[in-house]
């Protein structure tokens, strides 16, 4: 068969030879050493995971799947962000941000020009066989969550254009907060605005407004501000933060953490282990003494010399107020920011 005059290399074999076997923390040395990749610190690549460009930054606590591919000339993936196993992406340029998952056997990819480009925000979330073409630009804002099988197109072509046939090359663009359950389609072109909601099985064509409910084929807005969405005020927010922390000592009891209360602190033991919690409600509430490791979970905003205070005696937060997190935290810490996740709460890290 003659050769086109481009390699289109969809798996890049060579690389997979050299390095997709090497144990993760000889990958990372190989990566660094021979091919000059930036890799931050604690960065884990599975068995058969590679990346694959010529510009590659890696920030901390990034986690590569087994037999996940990343391919492209620049490749930016923030720290604590993830690509699950047998997942593809290949662009030319790839921007992940910070705290974002994609799971298992996604699909990013699709014919290249010059402008392709891949971007998603931090804390952000592509479940599983959902399939993205960035022959176009797609560009994810933050907080957005993508569910599985879901389809993003930017371009729609196969019969002849000389026939009178479309042809469409577009971008798409999904502002911040925005939620697309499981099967939504998006044709090229579309933009859907900051905090939107699209239905499940729904067909995005054109522009969904910020703040709107859409659904059906193709989606319609059914509600938008001020019915959509619903505004809580004070008493209902600390209902709610009610009704998670008690669902949350529910689950942790489960798997056999103990929950008692000790001198103004819940203490969460297991194993022989204890993290302590000072779930904070308001600011006249009197502080008990925190210890390195403490989490602080705070419903009104810290000040800045509180936060302050807290990195310095290493205590962990969770500012549901402010809406942010400190930058690490303790094995209690991360497990409740993944269970504040289940009602859709993503505190940026500070």
């Amino acid at each position: 068969m003659a050769k086109s005059l481009l390699p289109k290399p969809r798996i890049p074999w060579r690389h997979l030879i050299l390095f997709g076997w090497l144990p993760g923390p000889l990958k990372v040395l190989a990566y660094r050493w021979l091919l000059g990749y930036r890799i931050g610190r604690h960065v884990r690549i599975s068995f058969g995971g590679v990346v694959v460009g010529r510009d590659v930054e890696l920030g901390d606590h990034v986690e590569i799947g087994f037999l996940a591919v990343v391919q492209g000339r620049t490749i930016r993936i923030g720290r604590h962000s993830s690509v699950g196993t047998f997942s593809y992406l290949s662009c030319n340029v790839i921007e992940i941000g910070e705290d974002a998952k994609i799971r298992e056997q996604v699909y990013v990819g699709g014919p290249q020009l010059p402008e392709s480009r891949f971007v998603l925000g931090s804390r952000t979330i592509i479940l599983q066989l959902t399939n993205i073409n960035p022959t176009k630009p797609v560009v994810i804002g933050d907080d957005t969550g993508i569910g599985g099988h879901c389809l993003i197109f930017t371009h729609g072509a196969w019969l002849n254009a000389l026939d009178g046939y479309p042809v469409t090359y577009e971008p798409v663009t999904l502002g911040k907060s925005v939620w697309l359950p499981w099967r939504v389609f998006v044709m090229p072109g579309s933009t859907i605005g900051d905090g939107s909601v699209i239905g499940a099985n729904s067909l995005v064509a054109g522009a969904i407004p910020p703040y709107s409910l859409a659904l059906g084929s193709p989606a319609k807005v059914v509600r938008s501000p001020p019915e959509f969405p619903k505004r809580l005020d004070d008493a209902q927010r600390r209902r709610v933060v009610e009704t998670m922390i008690a669902e949350f000592e529910r689950f942790v009891a489960d798997d056999g953490v103990t929950v008692a209360e000790r001198g103004g602190l819940r203490a969460y033991t297991r194993g022989g282990r204890e993290w302590r919690l000072w779930w904070r409600r308001s600011n006249d509430q009197p502080a008990p003494a925190l210890r390195s490791s403490d989490t602080v979970l705070s419903e009104v905003p810290l000040s800045d010399g509180e936060v302050a205070a807290y990195r310095k005696t290493r205590v962990h937060w969770l500012d549901l107020a402010g809406r942010h997190r400190s930058e690490d935290g303790s094995p209690l810490t991360e497990e409740l920011v993944l269970f504040l996740g289940r009602y859709g709460i993503r505190l940026p890290r500070a």
